[in-house]
């Protein structure tokens, strides 16, 4: 079987963020948790942003490296989001025939919270393996745009954005390990929301659930693959990052579980192998079913290359709900340039003090899943497009009506 992976990739992170110990600080909370949080800043969503167009300014990009002909190759799209606005017609809609995508292309919507993305590029990167036609890609999205639940001890690492990426049968980033993960799923009310606006979270249950099904998962992978060794077998770990935090703490535990493994060893390990994953993450917050993939991205931008050697990637997503897995890839060490654009679009975000952000949450309130009638603002995203999106318009949403959704893209400035 030919090799099967991740082409390419890229991601959109929004167009402004607030930092988070300026949040601690006029929310009233404990200062002290911020070094357990290891969030820097969060992205801020716009009364314009939802996640059609987030998954639209993610992939756009990438699909401009293609030429014709590559663009109608692209046969299955592939959306992972939990903050769907629509019960039957697939997010997937929306984007296919914004980005210009062939008719031919199969779509649909992946939700398993924040496992989503992950579970919609294993299914992809399978798709793709057995496909007859021999140059077939697919396009994946993981991303979200979270209501915000503020003044509660989740609202400091709630981020907004998409990652997508470009599936196919030359890997130039990473090759799928086809065959080789491990899953945990059971039902448990760690996250739930029932309603577009009800967000209920128990979050010491939802660590909890996370840790044990990082154990699990990766024991049903050493189950499938015993020659497994965790610190020797994976050059690079990626975990699904609600908060770093919650990634330095679920890999410490799964190290002590592994054995008398002593702290100082625990720790540069995760300076080793893990670090460079959450580098974006900090700089982002949650964005939910892409956060797995923009850790994966954070790596990719971040990771000393190796030309002499192919590198594998233990991969850990996390849903609540809830459903893991633990998976591998195998890097390219020619692939590998730190070149997405990611920094730079993150360094051009506008800071926001704490009285914008809240003024920006109050006007992206009523945007929610249902809503028949909205108009969006523009004002602020017309300023920032060029600065954070230079030569690459952005979509964004114009108004609702009668729960129709009209978009518009913003180049040079100008919608």
């Amino acid at each position: 079987m030919k090799p099967v992976g991740i082409e390419d990739i890229s991601a959109y992170l929004g167009l402004a963020y607030v930092e988070v110990d300026d949040l601690f600080r006029a929310r009233g909370m404990d200062t002290s948790r911020m070094a357990n949080l290891m969030m820097r800043r969060k992205t801020v969503a716009l009364p314009c942003e939802d996640v059609v167009s987030c998954a639209v300014n993610a992939a756009r990009p990438l699909l401009d490296r293609l030429d014709d002909r590559e663009l109608e190759t692209v046969e299955l799209l592939v959306v992972g989001t939990e903050s769907g606005i629509d019960l039957s017609k697939s997010t997937a809609t929306w984007v296919h025939e914004l980005l210009g995508l062939p008719r031919t292309c199969r779509l649909f919507e992946v939700k398993q919270a924040c496992y989503a993305g992950v579970a919609a590029l294993q299914l992809a990167a399978a798709q793709i393996a057995t496909a007859s036609r021999e140059d077939a890609r697919a396009l994946v999205i993981g991303c979200d745009v979270p209501r915000l639940m503020r003044g509660t001890t989740a609202e400091p690492s709630q981020g907004a954005g998409a990652v997508a990426v470009l599936v196919g049968r030359q890997p130039t980033l990473a090759k799928a390990e086809l065959g080789a993960a491990g899953y945990c799923s059971f039902d448990v009310t760690d996250v739930r929301r029932p309603t577009s606006t009800d967000h209920i979270w128990d979050p010491d249950l939802s660590l909890m659930s996370y840790v044990e099904c990082l154990r699990a998962a990766y024991g049903d992978y050493v189950r499938r693959r015993p020659d497994t060794d965790f610190l020797e077998s994976f050059d690079h770990l990626v975990f699904h990052t609600p908060f770093p935090g919650a990634v330095r703490g679920a890999h410490r535990s799964l190290l002590r579980s592994l054995g008398r493994i002593p702290p100082q060893q625990i720790t540069e390990d995760f300076s080793r192998r893990l670090e460079d994953s959450i580098r974006y993450p900090a700089q982002v917050g949650n964005i939910y079913a892409g956060t797995t993939l923009l850790a994966l991205l954070s790596l990719f931008d971040h990771a000393k290359a190796d030309p002499a050697a192919t590198r594998r990637v233990g991969i850990f997503s996390y849903g609540s709900g809830c459903s893991s897995e633990f998976c591998s890839y195998l890097l390219n060490p020619a692939g590998q340039t730190g070149s997405s654009g990611v920094a730079d679009a993150l360094a051009a975000r506008v800071r926001l003090d704490v009285a914008a952000y809240d003024e920006i949450a109050d006007a992206c309130d009523p945007l929610c899943a249902g809503v028949a009638d909205f108009e969006g603002d523009l004002s602020l995203a017309q300023k920032l497009a060029p600065a954070v999106s230079p030569g690459h318009p952005l979509t964004m949403l114009e108004h609702i009506d009668g729960h129709e959704r009209h978009y518009v893209q913003l180049t040079g400035g100008q919608s």
